[in-house]
């Protein structure tokens, strides 16, 4: 984003045999054993998902045939007759008593478990079982091609744009569920990947829009062909719930959160700026205030299907933003001055909506509250913004205490409809990946401690753990980083430390990280703490280390390679590679 100056519930268990061992029975104290995955006899290679087919079928699969309706599921056969069998020769009012106890349980455990699977496929970097060392299943190839954006829907597919199309993959075994064809031209979709919290989430959106640059009715001329485009919003089923064409080339308009359209427009005026002073931004002499004038942006948002306004608003242009967004770059990599008009970044998921640019850094609800700043349009707020996953807002308020020690460093939290809830002092530490659980305890790096509070801001504990990032957080365990690269597992509701591991990536490659942030994604299934630490020396290679949360015991370590640079994202509570040119599916 642009840089400013200036009470615990029932836990699932499984056990890992070591050699005939089960991990609790390893000797206190011993040195834990890595437990790698033996491979099952066969052929291992992943399934190889063409998008580019030659019998291509845009109807979508058909699902399989649905059980008769008298059919009895074979786990009330299996307890019914079991329950049968122990009640023989006993009298009848027995027998019905223990078949519906034993009904009764099983009823109880399927929710719970089922309550605890959706919890893992809703929340960030969950996943249903890490029992196991990842391994590609399925693998996205397209004639060479690059695979388009990637976003996770409703139903849990994994949808990747390829030329003219887009793809509704299943996520577990990589299967084309649908296929939609775009208008011909270059296409934008979304929502897609996020990825300023710190590590890649994707978002989950029931809807996708697509802005596809399309000729105007005045012929094929070059600039006919940038002032209008054609919207379409298909829903997670792969139904296209409509198009239309409007006014403007793709690099005014974006698809937005809820089957929504985001237009933006330069207004009002502006003094001429020096050229000289983009040769100063690149030289990082330029000061605060040296692109003093500039334009306003206007913001509009609205039904992508309808064109009906949601809201609009005028973001006023702010002296104190980054100038190295106003600065114009040639093709060869050089600068050739300054641009108060420049290209508009946006960042847009279901809950947020970024825009940055030339004096513009500007969050939004999608019903339009500004998030950064209050009613006061001339005072700054906020420096960066992100959605909580209980619902809500943390609000970084301090540019120059971006340090989690930093006396001075103060965030803010906020309701959904951008109305605050109350400051915390200190760094709030949001968790890159969370079972759903333990959403009633918040922390915080405050000074040399880190600092649990309830949900009113009353503290709850502290310990001495200078936690610069939460990795993983479970309904009972925080597992933290500190400054040195230590992971510890704190007690989610006494703030003990049970365990810390100073040698996490001893004898990986982590040279190139910058201080703590060695891991590049973490995940949890509740039980198990999994991280993804790049290998720098070796480029394509990440090393995944899995630990026991409550333990801090290695149960599993494994390399894997890719094409180049990616991220490791958690798609419904799957595992998914996404870099430039594939997109795998981890099993």
């Amino acid at each position: 984003m642009a840089r400013r100056r200036g009470a615990r519930p029932d836990a699932y268990t499984f056990d890992l045999d070591v050699d005939g061992v089960a991990p609790d029975d390893a000797e206190d104290g011993a040195a834990a054993p890595v437990v790698r995955a033996t491979r099952s006899a066969g052929p291992r290679s992943p399934l190889l998902i063409d998008l580019d087919p030659d019998d291509v079928d845009d109807g979508l699969d058909e699902p399989p045939p649905p059980s008769g309706a008298g059919a009895e599921p074979l786990t009330w056969r299996r307890a019914l007759g079991r329950a049968r069998d122990a009640l023989r020769g006993r009298r009848l009012v027995v027998a019905v008593v223990v078949v519906a106890a034993v009904l009764a349980v099983m009823v109880v455990d399927t929710v719970g478990d089922r309550g605890r699977l959706a919890a893992l496929r809703a929340a960030p970097g969950g996943v249903l079982d890490l029992s196991a060392e990842p391994r590609e299943v399925w693998r996205v190839e397209a004639e060479g091609s690059v695979p388009g954006g990637l976003m996770a829907v409703a139903g849990g597919l994994v949808v990747a744009q390829h030329r003219d199309a887009l793809f509704g993959l299943d996520v577990e075994t990589g299967e084309r569920r649908w296929r939609v064809g775009l208008p011909p031209g270059a296409s934008s979709c979304g929502p897609g990947m996020q990825v300023w919290s710190g590590g890649a989430e994707t978002d989950t959106a029931d809807r996708i829009v697509c802005v596809t640059a399309t000729l105007s009715d005045g012929g094929a001329s070059e600039g006919d062909m940038v002032r209008r485009s054609t919207v379409t919003v298909i829903a997670a089923d792969g139904t296209v719930e409509g198009t239309r064409e409007v006014e403007g080339s793709p690099a005014e308009l974006y698809p937005g959160g809820d089957g929504s359209l985001v237009s933006v427009e330069w207004v009002g005026d502006a003094s001429p700026v020096d050229p000289r002073v983009a040769d100063d931004v690149v030289a990082g002499t330029a000061d605060a205030g040296d692109i003093a004038d500039g334009y306003d942006l206007r913001v509009r948002v609205e039904d992508a299907v309808t064109g009906e306004r949601r809201w609009q608003q005028t973001v006023p242009f702010d002296g104190t933003v980054d100038p190295s967004l106003c600065v114009r770059w040639s093709d060869d990599g050089t600068t050739s001055g300054v641009d108060l008009r420049g290209g508009v970044q946006t960042v847009v998921t279901d809950r947020l909506l970024w825009l940055g640019g030339c004096g513009i850094d500007a969050w939004f609800t999608p019903d339009g509250a500004r998030l950064d700043r209050s009613a006061d349009p001339g005072t700054f707020e906020g420096f960066s913004v992100e959605s909580l996953t209980g619902g809500g807002y943390v609000v970084r308020t301090d540019a120059d205490a971006l340090r989690a020690d930093s006396p001075t460093a103060t965030d803010r939290i906020l309701r959904d409809d951008g109305s605050e809830v109350r400051e915390v002092r200190g760094r709030y530490l949001v968790p890159l990946s969370t079972d759903g659980g333990g959403d009633g305890v918040h922390l915080a790096r405050r000074g040399e401690a880190t600092v649990a509070t309830s949900d009113d801001g009353t503290e709850l504990w502290r310990t001495d753990v200078r936690s610069t990032t939460v990795l993983v957080r479970t309904a009972q365990v925080a597992v933290v980083v500190d400054e040195g690269r230590r992971v510890y597992g704190v007690d989610l509701g006494t703030g003990d430390v049970l365990w810390v591991r100073p040698d996490l990536v001893d004898g990986l490659d982590a040279m190139g990280a910058y201080g703590p942030r060695f891991v590049d994604a973490a995940f949890t299934d509740g039980r198990l703490a999994a991280f993804v630490v790049p290998d720098y020396a070796r480029g394509d290679v990440v090393h995944w280390v899995a630990l026991d949360a409550t333990s801090g015991r290695q149960l599993w370590q494994v390399e894997l390679g890719g094409d180049g640079w990616g991220v490791q994202l958690a798609v419904a509570g799957r595992l998914v590679r996404r870099s430039p040119t594939e997109i795998v599916g981890l099993g």
